[in-house]
């Protein structure tokens, strides 16, 4: 069977299913739960009447959607720059690649909720540990003692630009001890 023919069957099939599925539950459970399909492959069929049955994102989730719009935005950038440019801003890119890519596995709940108050929760980790520990490499108890310092320390707020649902409100609890740190 060609690509061709598969993607013919695959629209026919769609149409059917929704033209014959009247109630949204029903075809939210056809469409989500029967065949696995995700809110964005059900938007890029112009379905956006079942975004109501999928569970609202939690914080962590939010915060890896933040993180990949930050990270677009910064290639997008370092796509407009000089290749001298470039290799000066190495460390820092080098920094905020690594955080894109450790962030999402160290977080908490807590974290996430306090990095989502800012508009680039990239850019201030990736500052933060880069300040720590300039290009050497990212242990998990380094990724925690910097997550628990934004928090406590609270100073990132006054550096770094917030959503404006923020500005004001203090931040979340911070926990009463350092985690450890390993040598």
């Amino acid at each position: 069977m060609t690509e061709e023919r598969k993607n013919q069957l695959y629209d026919e099939m769609f149409g059917w299913i929704c033209e014959h599925i009247h109630d949204s539950h029903d075809l939210y459970i056809t469409l989500h739960e029967h065949f696995g399909m995700s809110k964005e492959e059900l938007h890029d069929h112009c379905i956006e009447s079942l975004d109501e049955y999928f569970p609202e994102d939690g914080p962590i989730e939010r915060l890896k959607q933040k993180l990949n719009a930050c990270f677009e935005q910064y290639k997008a950038g370092w796509l407009q720059k000089r290749p001298d440019v470039l290799i000066e801003e190495a460390e820092e890119i080098a920094s905020v690649q690594r955080m894109f890519k450790e962030l999402p596995k160290a977080v908490t709940e807590e974290d996430a909720e306090y990095l989502l108050r800012f508009k680039n929760p990239l850019e201030v980790v990736s500052d933060s540990w880069q300040s720590m520990n300039g290009s050497g490499t990212v242990v998990d108890d380094d990724m925690s003692y910097i997550l628990w310092d934004l928090r406590d320390k609270q100073s990132a707020e006054f550096d770094y630009e917030l959503e404006p649902e923020y500005y004001g409100q203090p931040a979340p609890s911070s926990p009463e001890m350092t985690p450890q740190m390993s040598m």
